[in-house]
């Protein structure tokens, strides 16, 4: 048995070298390894929910409105309805719907080292926690549908529509001796009258809960949700907004998908700038930001018929694990 080899499996994947003889492999497969047998552990897969990620294609964007990044500080007038989001405060919501399902305890994740989770998605913990400020303080539109027996006996269909915050995040912070929550003023927090932190406090833990609709969806009711693997989040956070727009929208949908380029317009939360810009311009990023993707491997293939304008595409199972792809290859 040969043992601490390394891997030579795309990152997620292990190989554990378990005989010898008889086998045949690839070249890449048997470098230095020649006659061994190869167990490959697939990587862990998570779901990811299909109405955060259409959320999350259409918010994401520049941020115009007053940023907590400018400098640490309390803004007790940020608004929570904010119509955009930076890409990576939606990756990091990307990250705490896939830990939640990992870690919940009676629903609530419990974050015990937030240098983990910074460093597994390759940024410093003061930037983590202030998109953590930003995720639960927006707050977003939900509607929901649920038949419902009337006192006749017939089947009455209900739609509810309300607004809620789509993560409940609490920051658990170490105090001095005798401090309380009266010795800080706003000069000590960071973030909004409806989340923040105390400056230069260690955090003890950080409780996340996604709310009700997303753990629905997580459950397979509502829009349901697909399959992914931690490939996810580093795919997602080397490409550029409208890549990870078009990247989240295209995933929450079927692998092939035709679609109008004003609703896609619409899908993406385009429809200002489309205005101000123009649609030749808008037009023209979509068309880079699917080849980035298709070079990267997400899509296989995508093309746009200008005079009904119309996009046609297929994406590949590479990070989307799709019910389509399993069924393909069972048949």
């Amino acid at each position: 048995m040969i043992k601490n080899k390394r891997p030579l499996t795309p990152t997620g994947t292990k190989i554990y070298y378990t005989g010898t003889t008889g086998n045949n492999f690839t070249a890449s497969e048997t470098m230095g390894i020649a006659d061994l047998p190869v167990k490959v552990e697939q990587p862990t897969l998570h779901r990811q929910s299909r109405s955060a990620l259409k959320t999350f294609s259409l918010l994401t964007g520049r941020d115009t409105q007053v940023s907590l990044f400018e400098k640490p500080r309390f803004e007790e007038g940020i608004n929570p309805y904010k119509e955009s989001i930076a890409r990576n405060t939606a990756i990091v919501g990307n990250y705490l719907i896939k830990l939640w399902q990992q870690k919940n305890k009676d629903g609530v994740c419990t974050i015990d080292n937030l240098t983990k989770v910074a460093k597994k998605l390759n940024m410093i913990p003061q930037d983590l926690k202030t998109y953590l400020v930003y995720l639960g303080g927006y707050q977003y539109p939900v509607i929901t549908t649920k038949d419902k027996t009337t006192k006749g006996g017939k089947m009455q269909r209900i739609l509810s529509t309300y607004t809620t915050n789509i993560f409940t995040i609490k920051f658990n912070s170490k105090l001095k001796k005798n401090e309380t929550e009266d010795s800080f003023n706003k000069d000590l927090r960071v973030g909004t009258r409806y989340l923040s932190f105390i400056k230069n406090r260690d955090i003890d833990t950080v409780e996340v809960e996604p709310n009700p609709a997303l753990r629905d969806d997580l459950r397979g009711q509502r829009l349901g949700n697909i399959l992914t693997s931690d490939d996810f989040f580093v795919f997602a956070l080397g490409l550029t907004d409208m890549a990870y727009k078009l990247f989240t929208f295209s995933g929450s949908n079927e692998p092939v998908k035709k679609i109008r380029l004003d609703k896609l317009i619409d899908s993406l939360g385009l429809t200002e700038q489309t205005k101000k810009q123009g649609k030749p311009r808008i037009l023209r990023t979509i068309k880079k930001a699917l080849n980035e993707l298709k070079t990267k491997g997400h899509f296989i293939k995508w093309e746009y018929q200008e005079d009904r304008e119309m996009f046609d595409w297929e994406y590949s199972n590479k990070i989307f694990k799709h019910k389509l792809f399993l069924t393909k290859n069972n048949s």
